[in-house]
């Protein structure tokens, strides 16, 4: 650096070396934000307005209060290659808003306003392919074919781009009312909308929607199961390879012993390039001849896929994160590189 600012062409023009200065600064920033990184896994409130960011290898839990007017509640979240974090949040029956997380102020922004459109979404979805983001938005009305409408957002015109729908033959139930798991992922360059009995590819080139054959025992009951790993999408307990268009089984997951006498959630992440399952237990605990309590437990369990087990962390979560962990947070866990000062800095104020 020393000796691009003494070149002889750089000391004519002062201009440039303080160009030149300026560009150098902000790299070392940027390197100092990379060192007090961490991968880390994130659930955030349906509000908006906090966070939970746990590395549970190294035993870390930071809940902090997240900055920003977020309307409504948070109705989907993905992280992008670029280390950035979106939100869609508002009312069920308003207008959408894209909202972006700033790492060093520790505040939610608004990006967007997506377009308005006739009837409410019964559920929403964002995901990233080749850099750019995209909504889907799943719309089951009574006594209609359902649909997948899907829009593309141009960052530098700040415009929603409408894209090639799915239709399905099937009548809606009612929307809100129906149980049945769906999620969106991206993998490999293409869009996957899954279902319970169908799959359906997007892909960006040719706008245009495929059907995938699925194997005759399939089964997808659990939407908060369903991710992907570079060119392979995890789904319960089976693994499809998006680049051959193969099959294959997964090791079943047993659940700790808590779980016989309770339900039990598994809400799957990629960290460090493995499967991890984010196990929530409810327990009804008997206290004497009548009275019953709600416990909450949870693990954190890695796949091991060379040995075809899965494998307890045997991670304890802190007490706070106990009682404030019991359904209003977003459903599926995210991971991200926090910047450690901005949270912790949150927290203490």
């Amino acid at each position: 650096t020393a000796a691009m600012l003494e070149h002889p062409l750089v000391r004519k023009d002062a201009g440039s070396s303080q160009v030149i200065r300026n560009v150098v600064q902000r790299g070392t920033s940027k390197f100092r934000f990379g060192m007090d990184a961490q991968e880390m896994v994130l659930l955030v409130r349906y509000s908006g307005d906090e966070m939970f960011c746990m590395n549970p290898k190294q035993g870390q839990y930071i809940r902090c209060p997240v900055k920003g007017n977020v309307h409504g509640h948070v109705h989907a979240i993905t992280v992008t290659t670029n280390n950035d974090i979106y939100i869609l949040a508002g009312d069920p029956c308003a207008q959408l808003t894209l909202l972006v997380y700033n790492h060093l102020e520790n505040v939610w922004e608004q990006q967007s306003s997506l377009p308005e459109v006739d009837g409410d979404l019964d559920e929403n979805f964002i995901v990233e392919v080749g850099g750019h983001l995209y909504h889907l938005g799943f719309y089951s009305p009574e006594d209609l074919n359902e649909f997948l409408l899907m829009r593309k957002y141009d960052n530098r015109r700040d415009q929603w781009l409408e894209c090639s729908q799915l239709q399905f033959p099937t009548i809606g139930h009612g929307g809100l009312g129906s149980v049945e798991a769906r999620h969106a992922v991206s993998c490999g360059g293409q869009i996957y909308f899954i279902r319970e009995t169908e799959w359906h590819r997007y892909n960006p080139t040719d706008n245009q929607w495929y059907k995938i054959t699925l194997p005759n025992t399939y089964e997808c009951y659990n939407s908060y199961a369903i991710v992907a790993i570079e060119t392979e999408i995890f789904c319960d307990d089976v693994m499809y390879d998006t680049s051959s268009d193969t099959w294959c089984d997964l090791p079943e997951f047993t659940p700790s012993a808590i779980s016989t006498n309770g339900a039990f959630v598994c809400r799957c992440f990629v960290r460090e390039g493995q499967l991890h399952t984010l196990v929530h237990h409810r327990l009804d605990m008997r206290v004497g001849d009548h009275f019953a309590r709600r416990v909450q437990a949870f693990q954190i369990c890695v796949l091991d896929r060379s040995e075809g087990t899965w494998t307890d962390l045997k991670v304890t979560l802190p007490v706070d994160w106990k009682e404030n962990l019991s359904g209003d947070f977003d459903e599926f866990p995210c991971v991200a590189r926090m910047y450690l000062p901005s949270l912790t800095a949150s927290v203490a104020d």
